[in-house]
């Protein structure tokens, strides 16, 4: 049992009537997070996050320097004098701190829980004279590590409760002044900032968030670049960070304006640069969405998705619950090794080689920074890889304005609540999605009880069908795609979605042709062998990996993946299921594939090391004269993948 559900009986009084009302007051959000310590993973997403605790979260020597270090409790010695900004290595701990805290939390592990909490509680302690956090050798004069490490921190609050946290924390941000946010990305402590302002109601908080934002004075996406119609041009983690600030401000204050902004930075950064597996391109900076090689950062996974949240919550419309989805099942998986313990820096739709040295994209073109491996030249992304899943899961489940239960992303889970009388209600959550196409959500409270349910029909679903104990429900559609369902709930009801997932052939920017069937995204796993890479990098500055199981691949193509889609002609993709038992991830577990007419072309690795861009429309040639048939799986069971195709007529 979660260790929250055994104390709120005792605690329910006194969070009542202190800072979670308040937040509720003060917050103008939809949504509302909170139950992280709540909620539990089953199936597939259980098997995930126990991988990512037996593969790197909980091996951190796998990935080397600074993850060996004790995090936050205490100083981060450098590794070698001139690696990286003095910042980095604290950013790099932070994103990890935040990502096993979390898991901890979701998997219920007092091992994972103990070692994230001690750097909470020791940073929270250490403050200087004049509260800014945390005091030490290792305060550094960019107060970018600290916005990173203020979600552990509030991940934290969400289990044990606020304590003195808030107001230790508005007595840490109101030693910034002005000049603060001019450099680099301070003014993400607003972030934090307003959380606290919303804890503690301390207006001067609000008052400094909404200044410093407003002024524009840093580097990024200001409001005169949200208000514009031009491709953002900028680093891509930072924009992905960036981006939520104008949606915090909404949600804080309640100005349209911010949301309005929100809205056309997000929707230019749809236009230039989303890639076919919901991220952006960012390599490092923004690179566009013009050729279908251009890759992502691990980070952006994470940070994109994270910011998409509080737009979610924010707004309450399903479109964005849809955007993280879909990142978070086809790039998150996409860019590690199915047991977890390697990744990629750098990750694209079509990467037919992954070694020490085919890195194809312009930084550090020709180096590791493709290849899956548990230790990488720059750690952020090794740092960042631990956030993705358990942020998804613990905001899976979240409270509407009038305390509605809400199963805004979806998935094998439960839930734990209680309703204003006290009974305590479980939401289980029976479903293999996004590799099956119902939900069944079943009901156990201890006695009947009236309750309002909150659920989503996707905006890619073609057509839904909800039933109440079997029998057809005919709901009321609300505008942002949630559906409410109030009524007096027994033991044992069961409400299902049945949700139509057609076949679609989408095209990348006028490039290729890619298969999408729901939230997943297809691709045509290329034939692979895998070879352990000992070389000694020179860009490792020295770092290995300290515990053995955890190798460095060369994986390079062992058979054909030359190949253009037929788009014209009389053979359809053709979905197949089938009833595998095991991590649906796995090679050989996949339970859904797509049959597709191609034909091969003239179509080579450049320089024999690089995965090629395709082959312009008028000059895909092929090399066989007969169509034939393979199968694609989904997107996040592969390391190579060709996922955009050429276009071909069909052969004899």
């Amino acid at each position: 049992m979660k260790r929250n559900i055994v104390l709120v009986s005792i605690a329910a009084a006194f969070l009542l009537s202190c800072s979670s009302r308040q937040q509720a007051d003060i917050s103008f959000n939809v949504f509302t997070e909170g139950l992280i310590d709540d909620i539990s993973a089953d199936g597939w997403l259980e098997e995930y996050l126990s991988r990512q605790k037996s593969g790197m979260t909980g091996n951190p020597g796998s990935m080397s320097y600074p993850y060996t270090s004790d995090l936050w409790v205490g100083d981060i010695p450098r590794n070698k004098e001139g690696q990286g900004e003095d910042w980095w290595r604290y950013e790099q701990t932070a994103y990890y701190t935040d990502g096993l805290l979390r898991l901890g939390y979701i998997l219920d592990d007092e091992s994972l829980i103990q070692k994230g909490e001690a750097g909470v509680e020791y940073t929270m302690s250490h403050a200087a004279e004049d509260g800014r956090l945390p005091h030490g050798t290792f305060a550094s004069s960019s107060l970018w590590p600290m916005s990173v490490f203020f979600r552990a921190i509030q991940a934290y609050c969400e289990v044990n409760g606020d304590g003195d946290v808030p107001q230790k924390l508005a007595r840490h941000y109101k030693t910034y002044g002005m000049d603060d946010f001019k450099n680099g990305r301070n003014i993400m402590g607003l972030e934090g900032m307003l959380w606290a302002y919303g804890k503690t109601g301390d207006r001067e908080l609000l008052d400094m968030a909404v200044e410093a934002w407003n002024a524009g004075n840093y580097p990024g996406l200001t409001p005169e670049a949200c208000a514009a119609d031009t491709i953002p041009n900028m680093h891509g983690v930072t924009f992905n960070e960036e981006l939520k600030l104008p949606v915090l401000l909404y949600a804080y204050t309640g100005d349209i304006r911010y949301l309005d902004l929100a809205r056309n930075a997000s929707g230019n950064m749809v236009r230039d640069h989303l890639l076919p597996d919901g991220v952006n391109s960012s390599a490092e900076f923004l690179v566009g969405n013009g050729n279908v090689i251009n890759s992502h950062e691990t980070c952006d996974i994470a940070d994109m998705t994270w910011t998409l949240g509080y737009f979610l919550m924010a707004t309450g419309e399903a479109e964005w619950a849809d955007m993280i989805e879909k990142a978070v099942f086809n790039a998150a998986p996409g860019a590690v090794t199915k047991d977890f313990k390697s990744l990629q820096y750098f990750s694209s739709v079509n990467q037919v080689i992954a070694t020490g040295n085919s890195n194809h994209n312009r930084f550090y073109h020709g180096s590791t920074w493709m290849a899956y491996r548990p230790i990488h030249q720059t750690e952020c992304c090794a740092g960042n890889v631990h956030r993705i899943m358990p942020n998804y899961v613990s905001r899976m489940w979240m409270r509407g304005r009038n305390g509605e239960i809400v199963a805004a992303l979806y998935g094998p889970s439960e839930v734990g609540f209680h309703l204003d009388d006290g009974t305590y209600c479980r939401i289980v959550e029976e479903t293999s999605y996004p590799f099956s196409d119902s939900i069944d959500f079943v009901f156990e409270p201890e006695k009947a009880s009236r309750l309002s349910f909150v659920f989503r029909i996707p905006g890619w679903c073609t057509g839904a069908g909800i039933l109440i104990n079997g029998k057809p429900y005919k709901a009321k559609h609300e505008q942002s795609g949630y559906v409410t369902v109030t009524r007096k709930f027994h033991p044992g009801d069961r409400i299902t979605l049945l949700m139509d997932m057609p076949v679609e052939l989408r095209t990348a920017e006028n490039q290729g042709v890619y298969v999408e069937r729901g939230p997943i995204v297809y691709s045509y796993a290329v034939p692979q062998t895998l070879e352990e890479d000992t070389a000694r990098h020179g860009n490792m500055y020295g770092k290995t990996v300290d515990i053995p199981g955890f190798p460095c691949w060369n994986i390079t193509p062992s058979g054909p993946w030359n190949y253009a889609l037929c788009t014209s002609g009389d053979s359809a993709p053709e979905f197949i299921r089938t009833e595998p038992e095991g991590y649906p991830y796995d090679d050989g577990n996949v339970n859904m594939r797509i049959r597709v007419p191609v034909r091969q072309i003239d179509w080579s690795l450049v320089d024999g090391r690089f995965t090629p861009p395709l082959p312009a429309p008028g000059e895909v040639k092929a090399v066989t004269d007969s169509t034939e048939f393979i199968e694609l799986v989904p997107y996040g069971s592969t390391e190579l993948r060709v996922t955009v195709f050429p276009e071909i007529a069909s052969g004899d």
